[in-house]
């Protein structure tokens, strides 16, 4: 049996694609409309609560009033500032009193979250750029990864896509996908290297139900892979963004104070949440109509994405090409 087929069954879903957890994009009509179309959508907690305004367990409560199909909820498991860390236990103890049926982790070590979703038969599955950090969280008892690779938009990986299936299909766990996926050849060609699933994000920014800025949305469709860059000056680390005039004056790479802080076990953090926080206030002007600052996030599947459709359109055409491929 291939993985994808394993893991449409054990996640409930028609067709091997997540809608990754994005800020600011991922309002809750957008996460049912994935999920209701076959796919499965992932909330973002900071975006759903922050960005859109929604009180957290009233946001599960709308995606399960517009689909009763599956979703899942990300926690990013951020250390040092102890308002968040009480936040995401409440975030974590009401999606498993609304029975959420599937966890995203990103960060940190997930095994405290692995324990209450299993104790209630929620999986699990964990970003990981590398087989280093893949290595961490297998032993804690997470039932995926995520791939996270060095096409996707976002905090990014810096392997190839090709290199890290390679890295960790050893592992014995489904490997998804997360980076570069922008049509449906895209798609097919991740399967047929034996991903279980793809994530994608960009592709499904640029559709009707998502709520960011219409010009955000017209980047995306305009935008080419030699137009995607790399800034560390958003989350500390690096990410993929749109070349912009709003991120070439922002700067692309730290100073030589700062970029020795985030080398240092003892200050990194603090400096990665300081960053994190200016962003998040950056970011959250991309879903205010009013507003036209262009930080723009995207991975490189932006080459292959022309138009801004309706999210069932979009999974239809993933739909069709998964029958392909599992005819062949």
């Amino acid at each position: 049996m291939h993985p994808a087929k394993k893991f449409t069954s054990d996640i409930g879903i028609q067709t091997p694609v997540i809608c990754g957890p994005m800020y600011p994009g991922s309002n809750p009509e957008l996460i049912a409309a994935v999920s209701e179309a076959g796919g499965l959508g992932v909330v973002q907690p900071v975006a759903m609560t922050y960005v859109y305004g929604h009180d957290f367990r009233k946001g599960l409560q709308l995606i399960k009033n517009l689909t009763k199909k599956p979703f899942g909820v990300n926690f990013t498991l951020v250390k040092g500032n102890k308002t968040y860390q009480k936040r995401l236990r409440k975030w974590l103890d009401i999606s498993l009193e609304e029975n959420v049926p599937f966890f995203l982790t990103s960060l940190g070590n997930p095994d405290w979250i692995v324990k209450k979703a299993h104790a209630q038969n929620i999986k699990v599955y964990h970003d990981t750029p590398s087989r280093k950090f893949a290595l961490k969280v297998v032993d804690v008892g997470v039932d995926g990864l995520i791939a996270v690779n060095n096409r996707a938009g976002g905090q990014t990986g810096f392997i190839s896509p090709e290199q890290l299936f390679e890295d960790l299909q050893d592992l014995g766990l489904p490997v998804v996908c997360a980076g570069g996926v922008g049509n449906t050849e895209d798609f097919k060609k991740m399967l047929q290297l034996g991903y279980a699933a793809v994530q994608m994000g960009t592709r499904f920014l640029a559709t009707q139900e998502c709520q960011i800025q219409n010009n955000y949305k017209q980047a995306i469709v305009e935008a080419r892979e030699k137009d995607i860059i790399w800034t560390n000056k958003i989350a500390g680390v690096n990410s993929s963004v749109i070349k912009t005039p709003d991120i070439e004056k922002l700067g692309l790479q730290t100073g030589p104070l700062m970029s020795y802080l985030l080398r240092q076990r003892r200050t990194k953090n603090l400096v990665r949440s300081m960053f994190m926080l200016k962003s998040m206030i950056r970011f959250k002007k991309v879903a205010n109509k009013s507003s036209y600052v262009q930080y723009w996030q995207a991975g490189k599947g932006v080459s292959h994405i022309d138009k801004i459709e309706p999210v069932s359109r979009v999974l239809k055409g993933f739909h069709h090409s998964y029958e392909q491929f599992l005819a062949t």
